[in-house]
């Protein structure tokens, strides 16, 4: 099965300075940015980060540091200043863990037409297949339209775990890979067989282990 045609590429920005400068750059190799909302200085209001407005479809992703978030929420924080930036938004990513208790902004993503991309990150192995699929049965009863997989992969039978839990999702799935070896290697295979997303770094520094930048990700899909 060749999934390359309907492979999203992300291009993931590490911090506000990226941000800044890429949202003017015309040739962006990639669908869709990234906007690592838990990376911003706090002290940014919504109304300046729309200033920046890329000219491809924002992501918004305010990553809990329970899965590796950079910045401490405090209370609904997070949820607000999700709420307020949604409009800027083509997708937003929460952690499947957390979703069910993230009523108001599934309601209003749908009501905005922004999807909601439900993750769940291992960073010491990977999963198994059966454990996957039932937090992609959970995200989906609480509203995710995608459900995203990112794991450390260790060997290649991790890798081909991947090609499985590919085959038997139930809806839009994207996995990944992370490891300096075998990540960059999974996702394109992942990409290959169907995964949605294919996530690469803008800018100068990664956003994973293993990760390769965005546009690297363009030429190896894309020539």
């Amino acid at each position: 099965m060749n999934g390359l045609k309907n492979c999203k590429i992300v291009g993931s920005v590490p911090d506000w300075k990226t941000w800044c400068r890429e949202a003017d750059n015309v040739d962006l190799p990639c669908d869709w940015l990234e906007l690592r909302v838990d990376a911003l200085p706090p002290e940014l209001s919504a109304d300046e980060i729309f200033d920046f407005l890329p000219g491809v479809g924002v992501l918004l992703t305010p990553r809990h540091q329970s899965e590796g978030g950079h910045r401490e929420w405090v209370g609904e924080d997070r949820l607000r200043l999700t709420l307020e930036l949604l409009p800027m938004a083509v997708a937003v990513d929460w952690e499947a863990a957390l979703l069910p208790q993230a009523k108001p902004l599934v309601m209003a993503a749908k009501e905005m037409e922004v999807l909601v991309i439900a993750s769940h990150h291992n960073f010491e192995k990977t999963p198994s297949v059966e454990k996957m699929l039932e937090i992609e049965a959970a995200a989906r009863a609480a509203g995710a339209d995608i459900v995203k997989f990112a794991y450390r992969v260790h060997t290649m039978d991790d890798v081909m775990k991947g090609i499985d839990l590919l085959r038997r999702a139930t809806g839009p799935i994207a996995v990944m890979g992370m490891d300096e070896k075998l990540g960059p290697m999974s996702r394109i295979l992942y990409a290959e067989h169907g995964s949605c997303l294919i996530y690469g770094y803008v800018g100068d520094t990664p956003t994973a282990p293993g990760q390769w930048s965005a546009a690297r990700f363009y030429k190896a899909l894309h020539g």
